[in-house]
Formats: C-alpha cells, structure tokens, sequence
C-alpha cells in the first residue's frame, strides 16, 4: 500500500480552511449596507426634531432659572422687578421709585430675549391684584411683579413649539416656582 501525500490549496499553513467559509459574498455585504443606509435614514431624519426639543428644554431650564434669580436679585437689592411676555420673546423690567416707571434692563442675564421660532409664550394671570407705576394693560407697567418681600403674581407661563410639545411653569404667588408636571414640595 502506497500512501500518497497530495498538498491542496485548500490547507493553508498548519489550519485547514474549509473552501465555503472563506469569506462574506458580496450578498451579504449588500444586505448590510442597505440594512446601515435605512438606519442612517431614519436617524438623520429625526435630527431637526432631536434639535429642536434640545433648544426647548434649554429654553425652559433657562426661562425657570430666570425668574428664580430674578426673584432673588429682587430681594437682595430690595428692588421690584417685573417680567414682561410676549408672544415670541420676553424682557425684565425694574421699577425705578425716582422716576415712578419701569425701565427695561439691559444687563445680563435680565437682558431682552427673543425665542426661537419654534417656540411661543403664553401667559395667564391668576391674580392682578399686585400692581405699581401704572396698568398692566397699557403696556408701561409689566404683567408679571417679583417684588422685593418675595411675593411674585400668581400665574401661569407656558412654553409650546412647533411640534405640540409644551411644558407650563406655575407660580402661586409665595411657594417656589414648579412645572406644572411636578410635585410641589412639602
């Protein structure tokens, strides 16, 4: 019996490589390029609303701790402030008692802000009972009143964008400001 030792082309080295496991077809590459190319498709199609709730919440965080400061600065100056709405924007006034008016501050962070276009202000005032240098109405006196005692005009401030998606920040006049859609503390 002779024994012959034939050299193949498919051992490699010391490992025998089987000749159907050599590597992916080009099938499978295409499946996973197409698979790759809808998941990139869904994700960049989301980005301006990932964008745009990102620039709502910043808005949000950023009108809170505002109003918080304003709040503060309020009491530690013995000075009343205002707030001033709009539709698209808002200011923060100070009531200066040597000229009996309201004088729009320009120093930041109480300086004039204007939203994006994706997001509207809506305010309503429970209680306009607060009132110093003039009528909320006629536009020289502002809505809003953070006063020197801590006390601020109950209201209700909502923030809407495009997209339906809104967040209402409350006030009751003595307590903490709080979104609507969290607990009061206690």
């Amino acid at each position: 019996m002779q024994t012959c030792a034939i050299q193949s082309s498919r051992f490699r080295g010391k490992h025998a490589v089987p000749q159907g496991s050599a590597g992916f077809t080009l099938l499978e590459i295409l499946i996973v390029l197409f698979i790759v190319a809808i998941m990139s498709g869904v994700v960049v199609a989301n980005l301006p609303s990932f964008a745009q709730t990102g620039d709502f919440d910043t808005e949000t965080r950023r009108l809170k701790t505002l109003l918080d400061l304003a709040r503060l600065e309020a009491q530690v100056q013995t000075s009343e402030f205002g707030f001033k709405p709009g539709q698209r924007g808002y200011e923060f006034m100070l009531y200066d008692e040597s000229q009996a008016k309201w004088l729009p501050v320009q120093a930041r962070p109480f300086s004039p802000r204007e939203l994006g276009a994706e997001i509207t202000l809506s305010v309503k005032i429970e209680d306009n009972s607060m009132q110093l240098g003039g009528e909320p109405s006629t536009g020289s006196a502002p809505p809003i009143l953070i006063l020197s005692s801590g006390e601020i005009t109950p209201f209700e401030l909502t923030l809407t964008t495009v997209g339906a998606v809104s967040r209402t920040l409350l006030a009751d006049g003595y307590s903490e400001l709080r979104w609507q859609d969290e607990a009061p503390d206690a």
